[in-house]
């Protein structure tokens, strides 16, 4: 089961790599919660999941996530990559600056004995995404 828990998962941002967010959930379990530790919130169900992923588009449109599955077991994925583009869409609460910003990430995925994603985890540092964009000031001695 690793090589199609490893295929589901590269599937999950190739669609996104193609902002076909309906395809993104349709490998993941309709109770699906992920726990988002960039912003502290448990995203929950499909439709949520959904809007978490495209809001990463929606903020830069060009943007890609540049990923690749690094694990794969029998109900788990891990899956990192670097989220780059143009912000040229609001970002959460802050309007868009039309600056590049590059991010490195981490998603860990847990499937259930269906193949379906039913939990994850996505990590992020968003302080070098707010300075790159200018919300936040360059730190001292930086």
């Amino acid at each position: 089961m690793p090589n199609y828990i490893a295929a589901t998962a590269g599937a999950l941002f190739e669609a996104w790599e193609r902002r076909d967010f309906d395809t993104m959930v349709e490998n993941m379990a309709d109770g699906i919660s992920i726990n988002d530790a960039t912003s502290g919130q448990v995203i929950k169900g499909k439709e949520g999941a959904k809007a978490f992923y495209a809001s990463w588009a929606s903020a830069c449109p060009d943007s890609t996530c540049g990923f690749s599955v690094v694990a794969a077991s029998d109900d788990t994925a891990t899956i990192e990559g670097v989220w780059s583009g143009t912000n040229t869409g609001p970002f959460g609460p802050f309007p868009a600056t039309g600056r590049s910003v590059s991010m490195p990430w981490v998603n860990v995925l847990r499937f259930d004995s269906a193949g379906r994603i039913v939990d994850g985890a996505a990590y992020a540092n968003l302080l070098p995404v707010m300075i790159q964009l200018g919300h936040i000031p360059t730190l001292p001695g930086a």
